[in-house]
């Protein structure tokens, strides 16, 4: 049996203190002031908003994911890719209006645009993109992030749709920020008025007699929906017929469902104006002349792309990686020696900017070790302090006998090396590597170092080399992705004639479900 970890993983923003998703003004005000048919928004009322500019030209929107991350719509980048990030995030006075806001903005550059690589010009799927901000936003009370809708979306539910866009079919764009409030309609719906043109990357909100919808200028901004406590991001304006026709409903870029829209895993960052590459390449050691060891193809991930990894940290510090298994439980190595005054961070990309999205330790549970050196385990149990939310059950059924050279296997993790050469520490990166057999692991390592309940991989995911105590191994085949390893030991000085060692997630499968139990979501 293994663990199945899935991309729909999203944290209860409840579980701590965070300002993803919120507005500056009380509830009851809010209430009062959206008006359903459309009207000019609040000051500051939707603070993860941005307006994209080329030069000087207002071109689209866009919605805060981070303090370096900004998410909008890929067709607006088929013609250029200097694109600067307009974040209003201090007014004297008045409404959000364009041509006074020369003091009352912040201008940031994008240094990196990154386009999805399915995404289609005819069929307009997968019509997103991320953008990399050269410096990081600072969040206040008018600048904000919003977390993503990660469960199924709520028919029927009015959202709200924000940006600067024409408030008429063909009519001009508006200086000041408007909101207006429209309806998730079930797709047969949608397919219905836009014969079949509605696929699984897409849905579609509005009215079925019009009169509320997104319009030109709108591209690439979010629709935001009220999960009770705050505001989620479900979509971003993608396109439609007219502006506020009857039985034609704006088309939004569905997210919550797809976390593949995001970029690939592997090379992200490295290419402007397109998608990451697809192709895995292998990490390998590399040694100098001069006797000094690399890791080869070692890449900074994406943000987001691995959603079940997580930060451990004591006083704010990262110390070791864990990952999220269940709904309230987080693996890692025994030897990371976590305490209950320690806090779990989820969500992260840059250990620099948290957002504060922190679960506090509960209880740590250690696996029983046999007496035997080296121990032939290595983990810990640690529960939080209040359940996250999981889109989807993380756990899968499976034997680990499945496991060849087949499957392709990452490791993640913050942290340098000497190693590691130029990857930014403070940046979540990755490896992809090979699998080593028990046989071969045991002639480089000796007989009886090496136990059943280990499992090799290459030398280059040894925490010596990538820098990371508590690291997962986990492994792609199908398109789903399974915890097969947390990091053990491995040489001590990244030596490339010793494989890393992992304890053998599935072998203690009882006994994590036997910990866990009901309460930690385990099925």
């Amino acid at each position: 049996m293994v663990i199945m970890l899935v991309h729909k993983i999203r944290v209860d923003s409840t579980a701590f203190v965070d300002l993803a998703g919120l507005r500056s003004f009380l509830p009851e005000t809010e209430e009062e002031t959206r008006i359903i048919g459309g009207e000019e928004a609040l000051f500051h009322s939707w603070p993860w908003q941005v307006s994209l500019t080329f030069i000087t030209m207002p071109a689209c929107g866009g919605a805060i994911l981070s303090p370096f991350w900004v998410l909008s719509a890929a067709h607006c980048f088929r013609r250029c890719n200097s694109i600067q990030v307009l974040v209003v995030c201090k007014l004297l006075a008045g409404n959000v209006h364009y041509s006074s806001l020369k003091f009352q903005m912040k201008v940031v550059a994008v240094s990196i645009i990154l386009i999805h690589k399915d995404y289609s010009t005819q069929t307009k799927e997968y019509d997103i993109a991320l953008l990399k901000l050269k410096e990081p936003l600072i969040f206040n009370d008018f600048v904000r992030p919003i977390n993503i809708w990660m469960t199924t979306l709520p028919l029927f539910t009015e959202c709200t749709t924000t940006g600067w866009g024409s408030t008429r079919e063909n009519g001009p764009r508006v200086n000041k920020l408007q909101e207006v409030n429209v309806t998730l309609l079930p797709s047969e719906v949608c397919n219905k008025y836009y014969v079949g043109r509605i696929l699984d990357t897409m849905f579609c909100a509005g009215k079925e007699e019009g009169g509320a919808d997104a319009c030109q200028g709108d591209s690439g901004g979010p629709i935001s929906c009220f999960n009770g406590s705050r505001y989620e991001l479900a979509g971003v304006v993608s396109w439609g017929v007219g502006c506020g026709r009857a039985k034609k409903p704006g088309v939004y870029t569905r997210i919550q469902n797809n976390m593949s829209v995001f970029p690939a895993e592997d090379n992200c960052g490295k290419h402007r104006g397109r998608g990451c590459v697809t192709v895995p390449l292998t990490a390998s050691l590399h040694q100098s002349q001069d006797g000094v060891t690399s890791v080869q193809n070692i890449s900074e991930s994406c943000p987001f792309y691995w959603p079940w990894q997580v930060s451990i940290q004591q006083d704010g510090h990262h110390y070791c990686s864990g990952t999220l298994i269940s709904q309230q439980f987080v693996i890692t190595a025994q030897h990371c020696n976590v305490r209950v005054e320690d806090t779990v961070v989820l969500g992260l990309h840059d250990i620099r900017y948290s957002l504060l999205q922190r679960i506090p330790v509960v209880r740590v549970i250690n696996l029983p070790q046999d007496g035997s050196f080296p121990p032939g385990s290595d983990l810990s149990l640690i529960q939080l302090a209040t359940p996250t939310r999981l889109g989807t059950d993380p756990i899968q059924n499976k034997s680990d006998g499945d496991l060849d050279h087949s499957w392709i296997c990452t490791v993640t993790g913050w942290g340098t090396t000497k190693a590691t050469g130029g990857v930014n520490p403070n940046r979540l990166h990755h490896a992809v590597v090979t699998l080593f057999n028990q046989t071969t692991c045991r002639e480089k390592w000796g007989e009886d170092m090496i136990k059943d309940s280990h499992l090799c991989a290459h030398p280059a995911a040894s925490t010596s080399c990538l820098g990371d105590s508590g690291a997962p191994l986990f492994c792609r085949k199908h398109g789903a992705y399974f915890l097969f390893g947390i990091v053990t030991w491995g040489s001590s000085r990244c030596d490339e004639h010793f494989p890393a060692v992992f304890t053998r997630v599935p072998r203690f499968y009882s006994w994590i479900s036997d910990e866990i139990g009901d309460q930690g979501g385990l099925q």
